[in-house]
Parts: C-alpha cells; structure tokens; sequence
C-alpha cells in the first residue's frame, strides 16, 4: 500500500480470528458442508456441451457426458482446449483439475462451469491472454496444486492483450487452515487474483477469496469487481490502479498483521494507485455500496485498516458513493488531490480503540491539485475539505452510532438482496 497507506476432503477451519476454532473469515466448514452449499448454475447446460472429468475421462472421447475429456489440465495438454469453438461450454465434474494455464481468442465467450453441484477443484488459474473467457463455480487454491508456487492464485490478461476474461461464482483462497499461521506465513501468503496489466473489460463478479496477502488487484483497464467477499488478508483488499475501475458491492474485512508484527505494508480495505508508477493521474474509477470492516471478532495478529485510502493522484472524475467503512483508523474516505470527483453518502464510523482514533471523510493533497469536488450527505467522525478550495460541500453530518449500525444493516441486506446472502462455499458476508 501507500499511504499517508482432488477431490481431497479438507477442513476449512481458517484463521480462529473470532476466539473458536473456526475463522472470523467464515471459511470455517469442511469440505463436505462446502461441497454441499455450492449454489449450482441456474443456466442450462446446451445439449452439445463439453464435460471434463479428471477421474474417468479420456483425450481420445468425444467429450459427452457418457465419455468424457479428462480435467482441465490434461485436456489443455492433450490440445483439446485449443480446439474447442466460439460459444462453446465446457461442464468439471468434480475432482482434482490441476494447475491450468491457457490462452486464445473467442468473439463469442466460451464457458468453463462447475456442472451442478459439482466442486471442481483447480491448483492454479492463469489465463494469460485471449478474449471471450466465462469461468464459473471453480474453487482454485494452491492446496490443490500438485506442485508449489508463489504469487497468485489466480491471474487474467497479464501477458497480452485481453478482453472479456471474466470469473464468477467462485472460491480463492491460500490455505483452508490458518490457525497456527505465524506472522510471516501472513505476510509470504499467496495473493489472491490480479485482473492483468494487458486488459480491458475484465471481470470478477460474487467470488470469494480469503486467507491471502492481497485480495484482489485491478491492473487492467475498465474492468469490474462486483458482490465479492475479500476476506482475511495481511496487505491491501482490492487495489485499482488502472482507468475506468468498478467496484460495487464488495464485502472487504478483517485484516491481520501490523507494523508491531514487523510488516512495513500500511494496509487498506482499497487502495488506489497509478500501476507501476505510483503517483501519477488515475480516472473514472467508481466505487459504490461497498462494506468495509477492519474486523471481526478477536483476530489473530490484528492490525488498523484505512478503509478508502486513494492517496497518489490526480484523481479525475471518481464517484464514491453510498459505502459504509467501520475501520480503527482516521482514513475512513480520503482523496488526495482529486479533481471534479463525487464523494456522496458514505460512512466512515469505528467500534473499535479507546475512542481516539475516528475515521474521517477527507480531501487531501500532496500536489496542491484537489478542486472541484462535490461531497454532501456523508456521515463521520470528523471532516476535513481544506485542500479544494472550490469544493461543493453540504449536509455532511457527524455519526451517530446507531445510525452508522443501521446504515450498516441496510446496505448488507441490499448486497445480499443482489448478489445472495451466502458465497458458494456458503461463507456469510459478515459474521451473524
């Protein structure tokens, strides 16, 4: 950050941060009851679809349901994939799918599913390049990699052109169980997905990772993250640091690992930067509905969280609206030297410290450029516009602790009303 921030049954018991044996990152079901409260695909599956199944299927059959191909990665080897047409869908059957990496171009979307009620299982995902990519109710983890690897778990369009890449529906995580999880297993934990810096219009929609380092990172131009849960993470939950970045109704919480622990990363629920640069213009990017709790219960190795920390600038044209942030730090919604940007019904409210810590709404500056900005019916701790000289600013209140829970509730019941009340592996978006 930057500041001023197989089927192998397994249990997922995660990281014991609400004082039981199971994590406050609601991971903690085992392998069967995840199995069991995957939500099966409403679509169809066409009559001339695809199935892949890496217990009995074969290179040489046809691919029916009666004979099919074998899991992913096999079926990638043996050239299979490669072969598969525009528009096409291909149905896993449960079971271990290997690591899969691929690429290709596809003007009509090909569609990689979980067949119904069906837990795929893959160890890596890397879809290097290509366009017209659909990938549906996979559960992707290193702890289903038949061999190990660092960085991320999943990676979309970063070496070459890419469009269309979207995942959905899925499950991402590190490791199931971070109960004995030391400070550096936090901080050297595989990071969650990066939409690539060849992108554009890439997607991740209802997904859910946790147990990480990063959650979830936009490198990509004009891409969307929308009704994920970003669980459980040791650096920053979602970053945007490209043009045209969307992020709506996301469920961000529950940090672990501070600068006592010995980690220098000041972390944030979401972080935005230029990519690969730092500091430098970033545009229209919206962040709507959003939920961000720095955590639940007692953690292990707990830290602060700034929840809408955009600290290197230019920012032109941002809308950041109707998110509610409960953090233990004063950056509840700061941006530095935004320009002509919408910062309207937010809430920036703490449970937590001995009460002198409160999470503000802020226009700051590092450029001497914040102008033009318009910021009414907000509610915080505190407010601090002084930077924009020429800003538009009306009814933002001081909260009120019933009113930020009430907000709070609203704007879950809203996620949950659009996106469903539970992620495919069954997790809560916040702990009941």
């Amino acid at each position: 950050m930057r500041c001023t921030g197989l089927f192998v049954a397994i249990t997922l018991i995660g990281c014991g941060g609400n004082g039981s044996d199971k994590p406050s990152g609601d991971a903690g079901q085992d392998d069967a009851e995840v199995d069991a409260a995957t939500d099966p695909d409403l679509d169809p599956i066409p009559d001339d679809a695809i199935y892949l199944d890496p217990v009995n299927g074969q290179a040489s059959a046809p691919g029916t349901a009666a004979a099919p191909w074998p899991g992913l990665e096999a079926t990638i080897a043996a050239g299979l994939l490669a072969s598969v047409p525009d528009g096409k869908t291909l149905v896993l059957l449960d079971g271990e799918h290997g690591n899969a990496k691929f690429e290709g171009d596809h003007p009509v979307a090909v569609i990689i599913r979980a067949a119904p009620n069906a837990n795929p299982h893959l160890g890596k995902l890397e879809l290097t390049k290509g366009s017209g990519w659909h990938l549906r109710g996979l559960t992707i983890s290193p702890a289903y990699s038949a061999t190990t690897y660092t960085g991320d778990i999943v990676k979309l369009g970063e070496s070459g052109a890419s469009s269309d890449l979207v995942l959905e529906n899925s499950v991402v995580f590190s490791a199931a169980d971070t109960s004995a999880w030391s400070v550096s297993d936090w901080m050297n934990a595989h990071s969650g997905i990066l939409l690539g810096r060849n992108g554009t219009g890439l997607a991740v929609r209802r997904t859910h990772v946790f147990n990480v380092r990063f959650g979830i990172a936009i490198t990509s131009y004009d891409s969307t993250l929308e009704g994920n849960l970003v669980n459980d993470f040791s650096a920053d939950g979602i970053r945007v640091t490209r043009d045209g970045g969307t992020v709506i109704d996301n469920v961000i919480k529950n940090v672990h690992v501070s600068d006592t622990d010995g980690d220098a990363n000041h972390d944030d629920a979401i972080q935005c930067f230029l990519f690969n640069v730092g500091t430098g213009t970033v545009r229209d990017v919206t962040l709507k509905g959003n939920i961000i709790v720095n955590y639940e219960g007692t953690p292990a190795y707990p830290a602060m969280m700034q929840g809408i920390g955009f600290f290197d600038g230019p920012l032109i044209n941002f809308v950041v609206e109707d998110n509610v942030v409960f953090v233990d730090h004063y950056h509840g919604v700061s941006l530095y030297d935004a320009q002509g940007s919408r910062i309207v019904n937010n809430v920036a409210y703490t449970r937590w410290t001995n009460g002198n810590v409160k999470p503000w709404v802020m226009l700051g500056e590092k450029l001497s450029m914040a102008a033009g900005n318009y910021v009414h019916d907000n509610i915080a701790h505190s407010f601090d516009f002084d930077a924009d000289a020429t800003v538009d600013a009306g009814n933002n209140v001081v909260v009120a602790p019933s009113v930020a829970e009430q907000r709070l509730t609203d704007r879950l019941t809203a996620i949950e009303t659009a996106w469903g009340a539970t992620l495919r592996d069954g997790a809560p978006r916040l702990a009941p």
